[in-house]
């Protein structure tokens, strides 16, 4: 069965020889995939190829064909799995980029897909993350209400003071 996705793209930057980099799946089936995979090379280089890996398995190396303007790429079919990619700009200082998973370059992939971290969602159908950040705005919201009550209250003060003491003169 062959599913098509839609493409999201995310890039995430990598640093030192490297910019942003992203991968999309462009089809998706029980066994196989296809994947686009792209890195911004921010330094002159021989040649750059990816290196994937997969728990036991062999790695796989790539080479990444320049799309200009110091961008590389491969459009490929893999075995389904979401593969550790390290970059690795050949004949440049600090060539190696951090290991990153196709997931964290942007690569919709299912749960169900090995090597897929399992979402964490509650009952509420948040994931952790969400849930975090909705506590952290709660507790925003109630600081700022706090720091406009004191404001309220501490300039009613002095305008009771200034008004009494006018008239008293």
């Amino acid at each position: 069965m062959k599913l098509a996705y839609l493409a999201l793209v995310v890039a995430v930057e990598l640093g030192g020889a490297f910019g942003s980099a992203s991968a999309t799946v462009e089809a998706l089936e029980d066994t196989v995939m296809l994947v686009d995979i792209e890195v911004e090379v921010r330094v002159s280089a021989q040649a750059v190829v990816a290196h994937l890996g997969f728990e036991d398995d062999p790695t796989l190396t790539l080479p990444l064909l320049d799309r200009g303007d110091g961008v590389f790429g491969i459009r490929t079919e893999l075995e389904t799995k979401n593969y550790i990619v390290v970059f690795d700009a050949v004949g440049a200082e600090d060539g190696l980029s951090r290991p990153v998973s196709l997931v964290e370059l942007g690569a919709d992939l299912s749960p169900d897909v090995p090597g897929v971290p399992p979402t964490t969602e509650g009952d509420d159908g948040l994931s952790s993350g969400a849930r975090q950040l909705g506590w952290l705005a709660l507790a925003l919201g109630a600081a700022s209400l706090s720091a406009l009550a004191f404001w309220v209250l501490g300039g009613r003060d002095k305008s009771a003071d200034t008004d009494g003491s006018a008239e008293e003169e």
